[in-house]
């Protein structure tokens, strides 16, 4: 047996033989032992292959998989460019915790630097995103790699040949099984004060949603979360209630808790300020956020000790601000981004899977949006990128009997290319087109010269005709009437809904109109 087979069959088995069950590969030539240990494996169906033929979109595809069912999938390439395409994913993977196997083929150490063919230093070129880096010829132990959290990056040189040259039965006897986890560290958590909050960013850190609400509980916690969409007793429209500085001083706390990372609301970061001491549980803050501060950083959930009781003249304070935060929505325009935001979240079926891109769909389902447990969410948040949207939610759609994704035009575009491998996994993608970068009509530098061109990016393109182009199915939607219908059906495959937005501007100026009602009504 030649040693690239070798490398690769050891490689493959092992993956196998620690529980691996979904690998995502892109075509290439170097890569080739990989692939056909990868095919043979498939063929005696102890892996799934996903085939992706854009390397950047391979790797998003495989985060969504790893996002989808927890467990480390591997992504294949071949070398030279093609391993470069995977580094914003290395980049979101090691943010989030994701775990991301990063298989890249390379050509032998002796030809580095001599001006080969596609060849170039992949050795670490991952650099600090990566938890583990090994560069290899000869087969090595791989369970230990794998024990943890975070993207892992092997890179394989394989020399020529590259084909088998013998049809053993390889595989046989070859047989899954877990790898243990180390059990998380238990801590407990002293607490006497009355007025308590606990803040969870969207990805929870990657705790359980019943994990939480127990916190919540021992806690006697009021609960404010990015997600609305996972737990029924959050606080309904948070960003808005504690838009006003007023509000936020009125309703500081004792004890602020928060799990994982709040990055996106501000007034949810300005309101962290104002707590008298201040909780972090987020396993990431032992190396990846270890300059994070707080009173406290736990890396799991604690036991709360202390008997606790609610302050419930405090407690209906908040019930009073979240009413005025309910009766400034009642008259948000029926159709607008935050009302399509909230009409998605709603008209959604039970333990549907939903990915919501960063930009403002992510913003305007926190904002908007009422308070539910039983849709599971998914977004890209450890760096909060447009980049490789579909892709994740193609990844996602793989392990769920249906999936949506809400994007907006320029996160849709951004991975257009997706399109033009779709699964048949049912997977519904509601665009909001608004012609453009509609967050930034929402930030300072709206009024800025040269807003358009700089900031707006008008796209001009009608979206129907470039999915079309893909040969997806997919429809226009102009009002909230047009949209519920869409949603009540039900799509074989991929389905793209289009979202015709009002303006940017106006859609902005919506959002002013919110917020200056809210902070009317408190004033009264």
């Amino acid at each position: 047996m030649n040693s690239s087979t070798s490398l690769a069959r050891s490689t493959v088995r092992q993956l196998i033989e620690i529980g691996i069950e979904d690998v995502v590969l892109s075509p290439g030539s170097r890569n080739a032992p990989l692939s056909i240990a990868f095919y043979q494996a498939e063929q005696k169906g102890l892996v799934r292959l996903h085939v992706r033929i854009d390397e950047r979109g391979a790797a998003f595809f495989a985060l969504g998989i790893s996002k989808a069912t927890g467990k480390y999938v591997p992504v294949v390439c071949t070398s030279g460019t093609a391993v470069a395409n995977y580094y914003p994913t290395v980049l979101e993977a090691y943010h989030s915790a994701n775990k991301l196997l990063l298989l890249t083929a390379d050509r032998p150490e002796k030809l580095r630097r001599t001006g080969s063919n596609q060849t170039t230093i992949q050795k670490n070129i991952f650099g600090e995103f990566v938890r583990q880096s090994v560069d290899t010829a000869i087969p090595i132990d791989l369970e230990h790699l794998l024990s943890g959290s975070g993207p892992v990056h092997i890179n394989l040189q394989f020399d020529e040949p590259l084909l088998p040259e013998d049809s053993s039965d390889w595989l046989s006897g070859v047989k899954h099984k877990e790898i243990t986890q180390e059990a998380p560290k238990k801590y407990e958590l002293q607490v006497t004060t009355k007025r308590n909050v606990l803040i969870v960013g969207h990805d929870r850190a990657g705790f359980e949603a019943g994990e939480i609400e127990r916190l919540a509980s021992d806690l006697a916690a009021v609960l404010i979360v990015e997600d609305p969409l996972r737990f029924k007793t959050a606080i309904a429209h948070a960003p808005i209630l504690l838009s006003d500085e007023r509000v936020r001083e009125e309703l500081a706390p004792d004890l602020a808790v928060i799990i994982g990372r709040t990055t996106l609301s501000r007034a949810t970061n300005a309101y962290i300020k104002c707590a008298k001491r201040t909780v972090v549980i987020d396993p990431r803050a032992k190396d990846i956020d270890s300059a994070r501060s707080a009173t406290e950083i736990l890396s799991s959930i604690p036991i709360v000790q202390g008997r606790i009781e609610a302050d419930k003249p405090w407690i209906e304070k908040w019930s009073k601000y979240e009413h005025y935060a309910k009766v400034a929505i009642a008259n948000y325009p029926e159709w607008s981004e935050g009302s399509l935001a909230a009409q998605v979240a709603e008209d959604l079926e039970e333990d549907i899977a939903l990915f919501i891109s960063s930009s403002r769909p992510i913003r305007d389902l926190e904002a908007f949006a009422k308070p539910r447990a039983d849709v599971i969410t998914f977004a890209n948040r450890g760096l909060a990128g447009i980049d490789g949207n579909i892709s994740t939610a193609m990844g996602i759609a793989t392990h769920f009997g249906e999936t949506y994704a809400i994007l907006g035009d320029l996160a849709f575009l951004h991975d257009i290319s997706a399109l033009s491998h779709a699964t048949g996994d049912p997977l519904t993608i509601i665009v909001v087109d608004n012609d453009g970068g509609g967050i930034f009509s929402t930030l300072p530098q709206k009024d800025v010269d040269g807003f358009e061109k700089i900031f707006g990016t008008p796209h001009g393109l009608d979206l129907a005709k470039v999915v079309s182009g893909f040969g997806v199915s997919n429809e226009v939607v102009t009002s909230a009437k047009e949209l519920k219908i869409a949603l009540r059906r039900i799509y074989p495959g991929l389905h793209v809904i289009i979202a015709k937005m009002p303006d940017r501007k106006l859609n902005a100026e919506y959002l002013a109109k919110v917020l200056a009602t809210y902070k009317e009504s408190i004033t009264l």
